[in-house]
């Protein structure tokens, strides 16, 4: 679940984001070793690493509110991206199951059942389109996700409506047990698109996470580091056995993001690539369904110890 960020702090600086220049986070960190992976290519998702998220149903009123698990809402492009779609029409979704009347829909993809760690640096290279109600999404959740926020949420990016910000958020528990957030608006270096076109552009997003703290990234320039919160006794990210899983999603509306206006034939955001990185320095990833690079490299890995 996610919650609404509260953008009222003071914006320390602006930070341009251009991808110009970007060579990739290997290019400068040869140590880290590739575990999870996905270029899209062909015309079909790959099942081994996503399921469509398929919330239909459940009848909540949150960010799920309009999500649907109607394929045309996950379309693999054949040109090496996936598209993930808000739309408006006859579809099956949490606002109306039965399907029998207009709705509005949202497809998204996650790893829940293939694939999920603890550690490691995750980058995703999209675009999106923007519209009034738009609210696409690249984010992680802890496998164990009862009790919101109790095991955290890493928020590698939202974005919300026409806006120029790029949101980078964690959220947990402070050390009184209150629902807390900390991210690009409120705690570090807003992310700023550098011109007006440029937020429908690709760039590249991402989350360090290790057994130091969690930085996140956009377009390879740092915008936001935190260290593990060592006093705060209900900080979720350095805990044991507290692995995530990835999310891609776009959805729509919501009190956070406000009513939805005119999409036309709908919405997307459009991912180029996923990557997930693991170093030696931090323990190794766990997974239901690791691919066969994964599992190559961390057989290699385990008799290297």
């Amino acid at each position: 679940m996610k919650a609404q960020l509260l953008s009222t702090a003071l914006l320390c600086c602006i930070l341009p984001a251009t991808a110009d220049d970007y060579t990739g986070w290997q290019v400068t960190n040869p140590e880290w070793q590739l575990v999870f992976s996905d270029d899209f290519n062909g015309t079909t998702l790959d099942a081994t690493k996503w399921n469509s998220i398929d919330y239909v149903g459940w009848n909540v009123s949150d960010w799920r509110t309009y999500q649907s698990n109607e394929p045309e809402l996950v379309t693999v492009n054949g040109d090496g991206t996936v598209s993930l779609w808000g739309k408006y029409g006859n579809y099956t979704s949490q606002s109306n199951p039965s399907g029998a009347a207009p709705t509005y829909a949202c497809g998204g993809i996650f790893t829940d059942k293939t694939f999920n760690f603890q550690y490691g640096y995750v980058e995703v290279r999209a675009k999106f389109d923007c519209a009034q109600g738009a609210w696409p999404a690249i984010w992680m959740m802890p496998t164990d996700g009862s009790n919101w926020p109790k095991n955290g949420e890493i928020d590698i990016l939202e974005h919300l409506n026409y806006e120029g910000i790029a949101h980078q958020t964690l959220h947990f528990n402070n050390a009184d047990g209150k629902n807390t957030s900390l991210g690009t608006v409120n705690g570090g270096s807003t992310a700023y698109y550098s011109d007006v076109d440029s937020k429908l552009d690709f760039h590249t997003y991402g989350v360090e996470w290790t057994t130091e703290g969690i930085s996140f990234l956009m377009d390879g320039k740092k915008t936001l580091t935190v260290a593990h919160q060592d006093n705060n006794p209900n900080w979720p990210f350095n805990k044991e056995n507290n692995p995530f899983y990835l999310l891609l999603d776009m959805q729509l509306g919501g009190d956070w993001v406000g009513e939805i206006g005119n999409i036309g034939d709908g919405v997307a955001m459009t991912v180029d690539y996923v990557r997930v990185y693991s170093t030696p320095q931090v323990p190794e990833p766990t997974s239901t369904a690791l691919s066969t690079l994964a599992l190559a490299i961390l057989a290699g890995r385990r008799r290297r110890k």
